[in-house]
Parts: structure tokens; C-alpha cells; sequence
């Protein structure tokens, strides 16, 4: 099946998106501490909606159990930003020691945002194990909640196909033996029986033979419905209407200065992008990942709200820079939303929200 017939194929899933767009900016504020977190929440999410249709689950269930599976890591938004970004070394005891809260922490978030209880009971016990050797409570078996169970699965499914800086991700070949070989121990069997004849949706399959033939490692931008270049798009169109109403606004000279800047600041940080009339032009795909390109695009408009702000007065550019989001294309400017792009809209902030560990 090509590109289009998976594209087709992802848009008739049960699950496309949670309602609400803190989600997406509580997720890239995981991206900050770990570059690959929105690739492996999108695809756990998806992973957790495959197996909760497979389990014939109800409606509100299965988009309950996906967002879980998107949120599963917010708790590591307590550690701080380079704790894990550059890791290659093993963790140190007292750092594993740490991590081992972001459970705790997550289902702490999760309560304080109001989810569903099911949404906290799953990030909750997302890293328990079936044999009892997970963490934090050592729950062992059907002592689990289910809704812990399901996550699991598809936080694991999600972790061996997305490329860590410290390893390759795995190829579908590869992911199953490793699915198999878990099931009864680290999984529950069961749900991995389940899961597995789902499992070839996810690259545009029907059968699971024709994964155990495929030993490459499938596209990570394929497996997250090409939100890249969504991303860039929403980037480059907002970015283009601001630079025209600019300079209906304030003349071309103002437009000149903007632009010096922002080409300066691309060149300090090493961005091979360039202000050409009033498009924003690109040689290429600088990003590495999904996260790093909505890292640089959030950074790339605060720089712009700081740099109108300082000359223009902050109250002005916020209501300015609103007027023109909203005559955004809509699916444009729901990317936009959905990954926090638009950041004179402030995201709530993490002091807000209880996270300590007891």
C-alpha cells in the first residue's frame, strides 16, 4: 500500500486528536526534556485506540484510553529541560531513582486537568509489568488496572519503533518477536494476542505476514500522519500574512528590519532559513524530529512577539498576531493550536499545576 492508501487508511481511525490544545502543549513541554516525545505519544496513542477497538471497548472508552496513551510521559515535565535530551550514558541510580516518579507525577497532572479518572489510573500504572518487576507500585497480573495494561502496550509498541539518539528504532519485523517474546512476561499475553493481527494497520498492512518480511524501519513521519510538514506549513503561512499586514501596516523599510533580525538569529543558531520577500524560505528539512521542528517554530515566534512587543507595545501585537491566526485556514490553524505555535496564547504554566512527589 503506498503513501496515499495509509494516509486513507490513518484518517478512518477512531482516534485523530483530544479536544483540548493543552494536551498538545503539555506534550511539547515533554519534547523540551526528550526530542522524540510527540512522535511516541502520537504513535502510543494510536497504538492504545488499535487495541482498544480490537477489545470491542465503547467509544468514550477508547478515546479516553488514547489520550492516556498521548499523555503518558507529561510527568517528566518536572525534571529539568537537559536531563535526558543528550543522554547516551546510563542513567546513575539516583536518576533512574527520579525518573521512576514521572508516573506519580503524570497521574498528578492528569487529576489537576480534570481527565477522567480512567485517563489517571493509566498514566498512573503505565510502567507496571505483568511479572510485578515494574514501577511504581510492583503490581503484578491482573492486579493491574486494564486500563494500565493497554497503555503499556502501546507506550512499548510506540518506544521500540521510534528512534531514540541513543539507538535505531526497531523494524516491524523486529517489533513483533519483541512483542511476542514479552507477552506473559512484561505484558499482559492476552492483550498482546489481541493487538498483534491489528498491529499491521499501523503501516498500511492487513496481514501479519507481510510485516515479518519487512526488516527496515518504517518511516516515523508516516507513522505520525506527516504532522511535519503540517507544522511547517502553518509555520510558513502565519509567517507570510504577518510580513504582508506588516507592510500594509508599516511600510516596507519595517518589514527590512524585521527581517534582518530574524535572518541574524537564524544564522547564530545555525538554521538554514531565510527571509526572501515575504516568504520564509528553507533549503530543505533542517529539523531532525517532529519536537525539534515545533521546538525552533515556538521559539521562532517568540522571537517575533518579543521583537514587535519591545517596538510596538505587547497589548497591540497580541491582539494583531490574533486577528491574523484566526484568518488562518482552519486545519492550519488547528496545527498551530494543537502544537502551541502560537504563543502570545500562554500555555498553562507548570507552577500551576501540583506535581510534587509525596
Amino acid at each position: 500500500m503506498g503513501a496515499k492508501g495509509m494516509s486513507d487508511l490513518l484518517a478512518q481511525w477512531d482516534w485523530s486528536e483530544p479536544p483540548d490544545p493543552t494536551h498538545w502543549q503539555w506534550l511539547s513541554q515533554v519534547a523540551e526534556r526528550e526530542p522524540w516525545a510527540i512522535e511516541h505519544g502520537l504513535l502510543a496513542a494510536k497504538c492504545v485506540a488499535l487495541l482498544a477497538r480490537a477489545l470491542t471497548l465503547p467509544d468514550e472508552t477508547v478515546k479516553a484510553l488514547s489520550l492516556a496513551g498521548l499523555l503518558h510521559d507529561v510527568g517528566k515535565v518536572a525534571l529539568p529541560p537537559a536531563f535526558l535530551r543528550s543522554k547516551t550514558a546510563p542513567l546513575s541510580g539516583n536518576e533512574f531513582a527520579r525518573l521512576r516518579e514521572h508516573p506519580e507525577v503524570g497521574a498528578r497532572i492528569a487529576q489537576s486537568l480534570g481527565l477522567p479518572e480512567m485517563v489517571v489510573t493509566a498514566i498512573w500504572h503505565h510502567h507496571e509489568r505483568w511479572d510485578g518487576k515494574g514501577y511504581p507500585f510492583g503490581k503484578a497480573g491482573t492486579d493491574i488496572p486494564l486500563e494500565g495494561r493497554i497503555v503499556a502496550l502501546g507506550e512499548l509498541t510506540s518506544s521500540l519503533l521510534t528512534p531514540r539518539h541513543y539507538r535505531s528504532a526497531l523494524s516491524p519485523a523486529q517489533a513483533i518477536a519483541r512483542l511476542e517474546g514479552m507477552a506473559g512476561k512484561q505484558l499482559d499475553g492476552e492483550l498482546v494476542r489481541a493487538f498483534l493481527p491489528r498491529f499491521p494497520q499501523l503501516f498500511g498492512f492487513y496481514a501479519l505476514s507481510a510485516l515479518r518480511e519487512r526488516h527496515q524501519p518504517a518511516s516515523i513521519e508516516a507513522l505520525t500522519f506527516g504532522e511535519e510538514m503540517q507544522v511547517w506549513r502553518a509555520t510558513t503561512m502565519f509567517f507570510r500574512q504577518l510580513l504582508r499586514d506588516a507592510e500594509r501596516l508599516f511600510g516596507k523599510g519595517f518589514c527590512y528590519s524585521l527581517a534582518s533580525h530574524l535572518d541574524h538569529w537564524f544564522a547564530l543558531h545555525d538554521i538554514p532559513l531565510q527571509v526572501q520577500g515575504l516568504r520564509l524560505k528553507s533549503t530543505g528539512a533542517w529539523w531532525q524530529s517532529l519536537s525539534d521542528l515545533v521546538r525552533s517554530c515556538r521559539l521562532l515566534f517568540s522571537l517575533i512577539v518579543n521583537a514587535l512587543g519591545y517596538l510596538l507595545g505587547a497589548t497591540f501585537v497580541t491582539d494583531w498576531l490574533e486577528n491574523l491566526r484566526r484568518s488562518l485556514p482552519e486545519p492550519l490553524d488547528a496545527i498551530g493550536i494543537r502544537y502551541g505555535l502560537w504563543v502570545w496564547h500562554e500555555p498553562p504554566a507548570e507552577a500551576e499545576v501540583m506535581v510534587r512527589v509525596r
